[in-house]
């Protein structure tokens, strides 16, 4: 765990391409003080046939060896809440387990993430992979459950059950969508919550995240846009808030994405064109037409428009934005879908850790 630094990062990724070729191109010196959130992805469902498109065991079985590929033995938070609770692996293995098994054998450094409406079996996973590795796991809460009166009790039962101790559980506080505005009366919401339990400050890891990136982009209109990064305004104004001896909370956030597993029917749908760049406490957003009629050519000219905008921020801040002026002179291909998620999600992370760097004076 980056415990050395006064901050770490936790970007909550689902585990697809776009997501884990971008922490593979994080440099280095980066990747020290990024602690991710992988979310397992259930199989894709085939409208066509009418079937999944893998078995689960299909699925999940590249995941340890693409975890090493991509992050190596730097550790990382893992969650199983998209697969179903009905799905086991071939021989009846809880597919948490199978992962975490896989992981270890490789020498991966993960820990499972739970939450109080997770069935028994998938407690039963999480309580496994703490007696084998020792690391305890991350409780994820709602908003809901954060400001619940009894949530001390309901945290002590779920540690019993588990066999851990608070001072070895990580908590993430899930904001998901959240309606961030005002922003300085949720702040004032949720600095009050964590002084009102005790178990926030005594907790391995605290973690605050959210996502105020919009679910679809069929209401962007103009070609270029800007869209403010509610979830980072909120951390700031939360750690202001916080007197010098309480606990500051770790920032998480969802990349250039919102917080759901969407489920597509891709007969119905012509994805825009779009380049997601991430600048100071907003997002630059540029978008062109469907994809699937005007083809990926038109990403030429929308990096142009990131590039030649005030607020780029050049090549040599990260893989990404390279990538991006690059691809504005035609020296880089215009890819496809899962090469602009790498893209802006590798941006985004590089900006993300810059961001706290300066704000922890590190």
């Amino acid at each position: 765990m980056p415990s050395k630094s006064r901050f770490h990062y936790v970007p909550i990724l689902k585990w697809r391409q776009g997501e884990y070729q971008s922490l593979l191109r994080m440099e280095d010196k980066w990747k020290d003080f990024i602690l991710p959130l992988l979310e397992l992805c259930p199989p894709e469902f085939d409208f066509e046939t009418q079937k999944l498109k893998k078995t689960i065991d299909e699925q999940l079985s590249t995941f340890a060896v693409r975890f090493k590929a991509k992050w190596g033995t730097r550790s990382a938070f893992v969650d199983g809440l998209h697969i179903d609770p009905n799905d086991r692996m071939i021989g009846g293995i809880h597919p948490l387990t199978f992962v975490l098994d896989e992981v270890r054998l490789k020498g991966g450094k993960v820990v499972p993430v739970t939450g109080f409406e997770r069935d028994p079996p998938y407690q039963a996973a999480v309580k496994d992979a703490i007696e084998k590795d020792q690391r305890g796991f991350c409780l994820r809460l709602s908003l809901d459950d954060a400001a619940d009166d009894d949530l001390d009790d309901r945290v002590i039962e779920l540690l019993d059950l588990l066999e851990n101790s608070l001072e070895e559980t990580h908590i993430l506080v899930d904001l998901k969508a959240a309606n961030f505005q005002p922003v300085s009366e949720l702040s004032k919401l949720i600095v009050n919550i964590l002084r009102k339990h005790t178990l926030f400050a005594k907790s391995r890891s605290l973690t605050l995240a959210g996502s105020s990136f919009p679910a679809t982009m069929a209401s962007f209109k103009k070609s270029i846009s800007e869209i403010s990064r509610f979830e980072w305004l909120l951390y700031k104004e939360v750690v202001r808030l916080l007197r010098p001896q309480e606990r500051r909370p770790q920032f998480g956030d969802f990349g250039i994405a919102g917080p759901d597993l969407v489920v597509i029917d891709m007969r119905l749908v012509k994805p825009a064109a779009s380049v997601r760049y991430t600048i100071d406490d907003k997002w630059l957003v540029t978008k062109g037409k469907n994809v699937r009629d005007n083809g990926f050519a038109q990403y030429k000219d929308l990096c142009k428009e990131i590039v030649k905008s005030p607020h780029y921020l050049g090549k040599d801040f990260s893989e990404g934005s390279e990538y991006i002026y690059l691809c504005s002179r035609g020296e880089a291909s215009t890819g496809n879908l899962t090469t602009w998620r790498w893209v802006g999600t590798n941006h985004h992370m590089t900006k993300v850790v810059k961001d706290l760097a300066n704000f922890y004076g590190s």
